[in-house]
């Protein structure tokens, strides 16, 4: 053989593995890692394709016919200047999309981009998909999942959410809420779990694993966002967004457990709070964003900023002179995602160009948003299609999780023997604001079609309208009572045997007559309008009134539980919260639920919550008034008795062991029923003070009438530490009580070095 044909084989030999190799090493090589992949698409990327990674943006244009042969020109145009910064590679990111279409437009806009990089499509799916422009499945809300104490229900809620976010071609929840609660007058406490540091971060984990799965690797899974950082439920007269001056000590032992937790439990994403803490604004916090969370903490994912909340760095907190500045110093501290709108990109680049934002760490953000779009799959499908979305939407599965996280929220607030009703009853009048009213759905959800709602009427219609008669008056608005319809009321409740009255708060998102939500924060605790003025004359009637209360926020009227016969604390319990709440009526269900949150008598008794400092009242309560609660945390009632005994506790352990106790329970009451066992702990003499009772931990069971169980718990080392005088964790040798529930089964455990 020729020896120059010899070499051009031989050349062709060896250029066919290199050739192929570089083939195979492409960010669009599905085989390669993700990281690897985001180290070779970083590598391709110019300045202004990186900057576009970080700049989310509306794409809502609820006005497009999405069956019109036009669509995809339709929208464009309504999408004006977005659309051409997404071929652009522009835009990273989309929130306000209303359809899968609208979806599937907004990405084949990317497809033309030169780096083809899809869009994450984000979403405020707190309860269930419930921004979504057609029916979905609406869960309680977490307030009233916090409610159940069982966050196995929260994490498959989560799960079935980001099934129907993926199937619709959304991949980012905004959720969860881990704010932890600390003045009730807060509009947002429906979207939160609560009061305690332990129920929140045990409930809001649950959510991040049952949103992210393992790794966000499966196409069913989306990423989460732990949010507000920090300090959004204890704001500033109670107002959402007002500052936040806390101690150090507080944010430590109160506000950063649950973020802690999320972080542990790989959330990818976090969103900081509109507010300031201590002077600094949460969006311009290095200290935290950087060095705590990241440095301390370990946080791998990226940061997110709340609606407009840069800009507000000049515009409400007044610690810049210009957007540009407010931009630089939001990139300084660490935020990766700006929240809508123009001008960062701009702003963003600019500073790069002049020295005032280093490259490193623009691309430390982006870096961290590709390997949301590789692990997640969007490169190889990023599009859905109707069928899917027809056979995911409100799946059996689905829909029948929605009734049981409906059940298990509920609270048996009081109970004058009048509960279970009996079958039977003669004539039973519904009525109030909540009778009929969609308001059952919370927060964060989209009116939904009424054959997807069963409101409380209609399930009390269920129940009853074979053997009763129904009326029912109804109430148009929950802040105004016309005198026609008290009038109304009174002569229908005289001929009535039994009035079952729904009352509470609307926090419907869209509704321009909602009474508490975000941004709708509350001057009185009582309820709302003159709804005390339709109970007073429905107990004036004679007849037996059962209150059903549904409400994002905590009900303080004394005069409601000093009248009513009974009262069922529903919270927003979601699409299918009526037959829940008609169930619990007749005994079907047996109310389980418990106070996620305490219940002062007023708004004059703020801040009331249970694990506060010895000292708090040791010098007397309120002027003619009682200092205790209307219903304490981890308050509720049952339709069954439970009883405790041989609770089993070591007499000593040291201070790096753990503890495992024991504890019988037997249900013996008549009926089967649940009970949510609760753990408290009580440092009695400490360094720095300490609760008068922490809870540590909790587990719901479900007895038949006469059975008995025997729980074991272990009591992690960690919950026997506090925060010396230097902020250190340390456990302190000493006696340390044992609390059960409400019970005050006490036992006493000695901790030696």
């Amino acid at each position: 053989m020729n020896s120059g044909i010899q070499k051009l084989i031989l050349s062709a030999s060896l250029l066919l593995p290199l050739n192929s190799l570089a083939a195979s090493d492409s960010y669009l090589n599905a085989n390669l890692s993700s990281d690897r992949r985001v180290d070779l698409l970083l590598q391709e990327m110019t300045l202004d394709e990186k900057i576009g990674q970080m700049c989310q943006f509306v794409g809502e244009a609820s006005d497009i016919d999405f069956d019109s042969k036009d669509t995809k020109t339709d929208y464009t145009l309504a999408l004006g200047a977005r659309a051409g910064l997404i071929k652009e590679g522009k835009i990273g990111s989309f929130l306000k999309v209303s359809t899968f279409e609208e979806a599937n437009i907004l990405q084949g806009l990317a497809e033309e981009s030169r780096l083809k990089i899809p869009l994450l499509i984000a979403t405020d799916a707190i309860h269930g998909h419930g921004m979504y422009m057609d029916a979905t499945t609406i869960y309680a809300t977490q307030i009233g999942l916090a409610a159940s104490f069982e966050p196995e229900l929260a994490e498959l809620m989560a799960e079935y959410t980001a099934r129907e976010m993926r199937a619709t071609g959304f991949h980012w929840a905004y959720s969860p809420n881990v704010e932890v609660v600390r003045d009730a007058r807060w509009g947002r406490i429906g979207e939160t779990f609560g009061e305690d540091p332990y129920l929140v971060t045990q409930m809001g984990n649950a959510m991040v694993r049952g949103y992210q799965g393992k790794d966000f690797s499966s196409p069913s899974n989306v990423i989460a966002s732990a949010k507000h950082f920090v300090a959004g439920g204890i704001p500033y007269n109670g107002v959402n967004g007002a500052p936040a001056d806390v101690s150090e000590r507080t944010l430590h032992e109160i506000f950063f457990p649950p973020f802690i937790g999320s972080i542990d439990n790989g959330v990818y994403t976090i969103m900081p709070a509109h507010n300031e803490i201590n002077g600094i604004p949460a969006h311009a916090h290095e200290g935290y964003l950087t060095d705590l969370i990241r440095g301390e903490w370990g946080f791998e994912g990226f940061y997110v900023s709340d609606w407009m909340d840069i800009q507000r760095l000049e515009t409400a907190h007044k610690i810049v002179d210009s957007e540009k500045q407010a931009d630089k110093v939001a990139v300084l501290a660490g935020m990766d995602v700006h929240m809508q709108g123009p001008g960062f990109f701009d702003n963003v680049k600019a500073l790069v160009q002049e020295g005032e934002i280093p490259q490193s760490r623009i691309d430390d953000a982006v870096s961290k948003i590709l390997y949301a779009k590789f692990q997640l799959g969007l490169f190889e499908n990023r599009y859905t299609s109707q069928e899917t979305v027809d056979t995911t939407l409100l799946k059996k599965a689905h829909r029948d999780l929605a009734l049981k996280t409906a059940q298990k929220s509920i609270v048996l607030l009081k109970n004058s023997g009048v509960l279970p009703l009996k079958q039977g009853v003669e004539r039973i009048l519904v009525t109030g604001p909540n009778a009929d009213h969609q308001a059952l759905l919370g927060e964060w959800a989209r009116v939904q079609p009424d054959s997807n709602v069963i409101t409380v009427l209609e399930g009390i219609n269920e129940q009853y309208a074979s053997d009763s008669t129904i009326d029912h008056i109804a109430i148009a608005r929950h802040d105004l009572i016309s005198k026609a319809e008290l009038s109304a009321v009174s002569k229908s409740a005289k001929k009535a045997d039994v009035v079952i009255a729904v009352m509470g708060e609307n926090s419907l998102r869209f509704d321009p007559n909602k009474t508490s939500a975000e941004n709708v924060d509350r001057p009185t605790l009582d309820l709302v309008g003159n709804q005390i003025e339709l109970l007073k004359n429905i107990k004036a009637s004679g007849s037996t009134l059962i209150v059903v209360l549904v409400n994002g926020g905590p009900i303080a009227s004394e005069w409601l539980t000093e009248n009513a016969d009974a009262i069922i604390e529903a919270w927003e319990p979601g699409m299918y919260g009526g037959r829940a709440i008609a169930e619990t009526l007749v005994g079907k269900i047996n109310p389980g639920g418990r106070l996620p949150i305490t219940v002062p008598r007023s708004v004059g008794h703020l801040q009331s919550f249970y694990n506060y400092k010895p000292s708090a009242f040791h010098r007397g309560g309120f002027y003619l008034s009682s200092r205790k609660p209307l219903y304490y945390f981890g308050y509720g009632l049952s339709y069954t008795t439970f009883d405790y005994t041989d609770l089993t506790v070591p007499k000593t352990m040291a201070t790096n062991d753990s503890l495992t106790m024991t504890i019988d329970i037997k249900n013996t009451g008549a009926k089967d029923g649940d009970e949510v066992v609760m753990i408290y702990l009580n440092d009695k003499v400490s360094t720095v003070t300490t609760p008068v009772r922490k809870l540590v931990a909790f587990k719901r069971i479900h007895l038949k009438r006469g059975e008995q169980k025997t729980l074991s718990f272990t009591i992690d080392n960690k919950d026997f530490a506090l925060l010396d005088r230097h902020m250190k964790s340390i456990i302190e040798p000493g006696e340390f009580d044992i609390i059960i529930g409400d019970h005050l089964k006490v036992a006493t455990v000695m901790v030696e070095k």
